[in-house]
């Protein structure tokens, strides 16, 4: 039985905490649940084999009130392998109060949730700790930054001062060993150079110990740390695969006599070139493993580290980024970093914003206009008012949203993890009885010797744990540069399953806004200039429309008199002494003015999609006006892209079916869902769910949050400032629609680099494990420990190397030849004036 102390917020009378207790109490293994009003806690006894904390807390959400629970990110040193995962991860999840517990191999950081009345950072990091690890929570101000940099920096050049003496101490032993069998005249330099019998071996015990116990310390003391708890991993492989040779030979020299003439071989060389070329590989791995977090650093890179505060006074001073608050105003020169996000309060400039938008022309600001961090004034000085600082800031929830997809853990890596948790026992459980067999058939213990170490030293647990983490990294950091943010690593192999994307119309296939597309008429030119005059006193979409296209031609505006809504017919007024009438059909029928050839063209034009507006001076039709949300430029290739890529597009929209399939059309969609509430859409994602179809819906984020929660994947478009979208799984960061191009193609690469990677490390240990143990020796093949250890670092540079080939990842681009501006669909209906 086990209790769970909890604290709860939004209670505010007796029947609250009542519902959370009868809540908590119908729970499966809830023996006793009892909430307290007023210090806000709930404490419950359960049965740990029906019920776990996680399902407590969710319990509690769907009763309506929120669970106190907090996460924390935790550095770890020391990890080598998916064995040190695993590890780390079971000590975690086995202390009370904590609800999840996911550990990254190639980030080195574990994420915990845990509640925070039971359990606290400190001994989060102590338990860390106790099972051989070094431990502390992440500094966000230092994350990535100056300091970490450091730190790799000197990890890096300590571990390559470590392969420089193995491996030249490896060479010197290796030559004294081997050389002479190859080098009569070596051999007798070294026999003649010798004062006394087995002086060279003693030379070799010398130089293996300096080798083992000095550069081998990184794998000798985890690996019996590892022992210690019952929970061996790749470091205690090689250290008992070295070890062992180690203290074979060394028996040999002290106690010769203890073992027949034909066994007393030393094997100080391949106890010194494994170490040498595991530590190698590891070198390799660690420099690889920095290039997979590239992304995140470049991220991190283009935050600025100081601002130019103006205090009371005027006058500017130097402070940290740390230390600025919203409202402070802020100092940009030229060629600065934006260090806030903010409001431009004086001066102007232009800014390149191409680290959010990906456009490469500079845009100009001016008092009022709202700035990001990260971007740079290119020329003239900015006061920016501070809106955002710190981790609220833009470029800081970006950074945040790719490590968080950086550190899940993907349904594929679940096998792989079921594997490692079995794997080191039972290579060395294999080690063992590679000696047994050997000794039974031969009762040669040096040959057993030899074949039950190279199992040891070729068994590569390494690889299994860094063939995801690793890929979703380089993938996932990738994706970010090119525009594409997933917001958890399940949202990677969740998109690369969707046969189905559900296109939101309004914004999202279309500019979202109405736009004047056509006109006609016997005087066009004046059927714009009287309708915008007129429209001028309007706030209908329409009539914006139609002051914003007369403002395109620069045209002169006469004054308007007597200006009136005639409602759900248009509007009218005196212009130039004349009454101008601007609306639908009807109105122009009402007041009896012959629309002639115009009736059919504009029955054509709604047919299509167009809203028709006409234009009338007295009883005379001076014209007709056409309106439309004009359809994304790159809309048709993107879903002709897809289709290619064997995807079925389907669109759902408000509008009548009539100008939906007129849109459809036009796209090329075949499967058109019309008259659809915003809050029905997630119905929409269920049908199709219903159908065994995976879907992925792409909207804007703005009344899309309950179709993009149902779907499988949910992509929002953003417009740069807005990239936290809580409903969405991936967030298109530049709002164009050829980025969900990009990020199918992200996703599917980064799966197939995921299952290649796979593939390798099961193959490489499945194959290589009985070569080590000697089952091949009939035909002449036989795995020495030294190609073991070799074979063995470089099948985790493998991995890492295959990963880092996502980092060729690019944007998809619109064929030349895409449509232009031609597809128009139809603007909302006025619903006053011109309905």
């Amino acid at each position: 039985m086990k209790a769970l102390d909890i604290g709860i917020e939004g209670m505010t009378c007796a029947s609250c905490s009542t519902r959370v207790e009868r809540a908590l109490g119908k729970l499966p293994g809830v023996h006793a649940a009892s909430v307290n009003l007023a210090t806000e806690r709930a404490e419950v006894r359960f049965d740990p084999q029906q019920v776990d904390a996680a399902q407590i807390a969710t319990s509690i959400r769907e009763t309506g009130y929120t669970p106190l629970l907090d996460e924390v990110e935790l550095v770890v040193e020391g990890m080598t392998c998916a064995s040190c995962v695993g590890r780390v991860e079971r000590a975690l999840t086995r202390l009370p109060g904590v609800l999840e517990a996911s550990v990254n191999l190639a980030t080195e950081h574990a994420q915990v949730r845990f509640i925070p009345a039971m359990i606290g950072v400190d001994e989060l990091a102590a338990a860390v700790s106790d099972v051989g690890y070094a431990a502390h929570p992440l500094d966000e101000a230092a994350a990535g930054g100056s300091e970490e940099a450091d730190k790799r920096r000197a990890s890096l050049h300590a571990m390559s001062r470590d392969v420089i003496v193995a491996a030249v101490l490896a060479l010197v032993i290796m030559v004294l060993s081997m050389g002479t069998a190859y080098i009569p005249a070596l051999d007798r330099a070294l026999t003649a150079a010798s004062p006394f019998a087995h002086f060279w071996e003693w030379v070799q015990f010398a130089l293996a110990s300096v080798v083992l116990f000095g550069p081998g310390r990184r794998f000798f003391r985890p690996g019996l740390i590892a022992y210690r708890h019952l929970s061996p991993d790749m470091n205690s492989l090689v250290a008992t695969g070295t070890g062992a040779a180690w203290a074979y030979s060394a028996l040999v020299l002290l106690a010769p006599a203890l073992f027949p003439l034909v066994a007393r071989h030393v094997y100080f060389d391949s106890a010194a070139v494994v170490i040498a070329a595991v530590l190698g590989g590891k070198y390799l791995e660690e420099l690889a493993k920095g290039r997979t977090s590239a992304a995140i650093r470049k991220l991190v890179g283009l935050q600025a580290k100081t601002a130019h505060r103006l205090d009371e006074s005027g006058a500017e001073r130097d402070v940290p980024v740390s230390q600025l608050h919203t409202g402070d105003k802020i100092v940009v020169r030229p060629g600065e970093r934006l260090p806030v996000d903010g409001r431009v309060f004086e001066g102007r400039a232009h800014v390149d914003q191409a680290m959010l938008t990906g456009e490469p022309l500079p845009v100009s600001k001016g008092e009022g206009d709202d700035v990001v961090g990260g971007t740079v004034c290119q020329d003239g000085r900015l006061v920016v008012e501070a809106t955002s600082v710190g981790r609220d800031t833009v470029l800081a929830q970006i950074i945040k949203l790719v490590e968080s997809a950086q550190t899940g853990k993907l349904p594929i890596q679940g096998l792989a993890d079921r594997v490692v948790r079995v794997f080191t026992p039972v290579v060395l459980l294999i080690a063992v009885l590679t000696f047994a067999v050997w000794m039974a058939m031969g009762g040669n213990i040096s040959m057993a010797l030899v074949a039950a170490v190279a199992v040891l030293v070729v068994a590569c647990p390494c690889a299994m744990g860094l063939a995801t983490p690793a890929a979703i990294m380089v993938g996932t950091g990738r994706a970010a540069e090119l525009g594409v943010l997933f917001r958890k690593g399940e949202a990677l192999e969740a998109l690369s399953h969707v046969d189905t994307v559900l296109f939101d119309k309004t914004g999202t296939l279309t500019e979202g806004r109405p736009t004047l597309v056509d006109r006609g008429g016997a005087d066009a030119a004046a059927t714009l200039r009287l309708a915008a005059a007129l429209e001028g006193a309007s706030e209908h979409p329409l009539g914006r429309a139609i002051v914003a296209a007369a403002k395109e031609q620069s045209l002169a505006l006469p004054a308007v008199q007597d200006f009136r809504a005639v409602a759900g017919f248009g509007i009218e007024g005196r212009i130039e002494g004349r009454t101008v009438r601007v609306g639908a059909r009807r109105f122009m029928e009402r007041e009896n003015i012959d629309l002639g050839d115009a009736q059919k063209t504009a029955t054509r034009l709604e047919g299509a999609g167009r809203t028709v507006v006409f234009v009338a001076a007295g009883t005379e039709l001076l014209g007709w006006l056409a309106i439309a949300d004009r359809i994304k430029p790159e809309a048709r290739a993107v879903v002709q892209a897809l289709r290619a890529r064997g995807v079925q597009v389907a669109m759902v929209t408000g509008d009548a079916r009539g100008t939906a399939e007129a849109v459809a059309g036009e796209l090329g969609i075949d499967e058109v869902h019309a008259d659809v509430l915003p809050q029905d859409k997630a119905q929409v994602v269920i049908a199709l769910q219903q159908r065994k179809r995976q879907v992925a819906f792409i909207g804007d984020g703005i009344n899309d949050a309950p179709a993009l929660a149902q779907a499988d994947v949910g992509m929002a478009l953003a417009s740069g400032t807005d990239i936290a979208i809580e409903a969405a799984d991936v967030t298109l960061t530049r709002g164009q629609l050829g980025e969900v191009i990009t990020a199918l193609d992200a996703a599917r690469r980064t799966l197939g680099n995921i299952r290649g990677n796979l593939f390798w490390a099961f193959f490489y240990n499945i194959l290589l494990i009985p070569i080590a143990a000697g089952v091949a020796v009939p035909i002449g093949i036989h795995l020495n420990p030294m190609v073991a250890g070799v074979a063995m670092g470089l099948s985790s540079v493998f991995v890492l190397g295959n990963s880092l080939r996502l980092k060729r990842l690019k944007a998809y681009r619109l064929p030349t030849a895409a449509p232009s501006k031609a597809p128009v669909s139809g603007a909302p209906a006025r619903a006053g004036a011109h309905s």
